[in-house]
């Protein structure tokens, strides 16, 4: 019997896609004060352990696309990432925008949102990631207001280790080229065991959602994400969050 995700808060749960992303640049702390202001609950942020081993939000492991710089995060200590723009990207009036911290967030935010934080690594060995979210989590006492998820099954298996699986975990899957093909469909929760499964919309499954609790993909068409809400979705995540918490 499947275990109702965050039971105070009514289904789905709308979490914004690395913050309000459609109205401000990705995983910064703008795209993230947008949430708060207009009281959207859930908020979806992707983290990476730099390389002087910081916790940083940001999506991708390549600095080219956010910042037009030939390098990699884990490459970098946090003294060079902290003084990157990451909002030029997005638009002019955005210049200056920064990597936030994760601990930066849970600092300014706290209790008032639901975190989804995805663990971003292709490691399938250290763990150094894993625990040190999880004493963040701690640190902060937000153990109440976090899911860990992951593509990668092995960190989320760690995880679930390090916090007694205490924190709900999910595993994340999509029929795209860059997922490893063993793991397309979701087959990476028998290594992970995850108690939480996020499927890309098009793999939402009648029969998983009546064993796990689902969140599902990027959506951001209300239509779209009523027919979800009809499959009892547990959470859906969406680039303009706003439009769907009529749903």
């Amino acid at each position: 019997m499947k275990k109702e995700l965050f039971a105070q808060y009514p289904k789905p749960i709308i979490f914004a896609h690395r913050g309000y992303s459609s109205r401000a640049p990705e995983n910064t702390m703008l795209a993230f004060d947008l949430c708060k202001e207009h009281n959207i609950v859930g908020i979806e942020l992707d983290v990476h352990m730099c390389k002087s081993g910081e916790l940083v939000i940001i999506h991708d492991h390549h600095l080219g696309r956010l910042c037009n710089l030939d390098a990699v995060v884990e490459e970098l200590r946090w003294e060079q990432l902290k003084r990157l723009d990451v909002g030029s990207f997005k638009g002019a009036e955005f210049t200056g925008a920064t990597i936030p911290l994760l601990s930066e967030l849970f600092e300014k935010h706290h209790t008032h949102f639901i975190y989804d934080i995805e663990l971003k690594t292709m490691d399938a060995k250290d763990g150094q990631l894993a625990l040190k979210v999880w004493q963040c989590i701690q640190t902060y006492h937000l153990q109440e207001h976090v899911l860990i998820s992951s593509f990668n099954p092995f960190v989320i298996r760690q995880f679930n280790r390090l916090s007694g699986n205490t924190i709900p975990t999910g595993t994340i899957y999509s029929l795209s080229k860059e997922v490893p093909p063993l793991l397309r469909r979701g087959w990476g929760r028998y290594i992970a065991r995850p108690s939480v499964l996020k499927p890309h919309w098009e793999l939402v499954n009648p029969k998983r959602v009546s064993r796990y609790p689902i969140i599902t993909w990027t959506v951001d068409d209300p239509k779209q994400a009523k027919a979800l809400a009809q499959m009892n979705v547990a959470g859906i995540i969406s680039n303009d969050p706003l439009k769907l918490l009529g749903i």
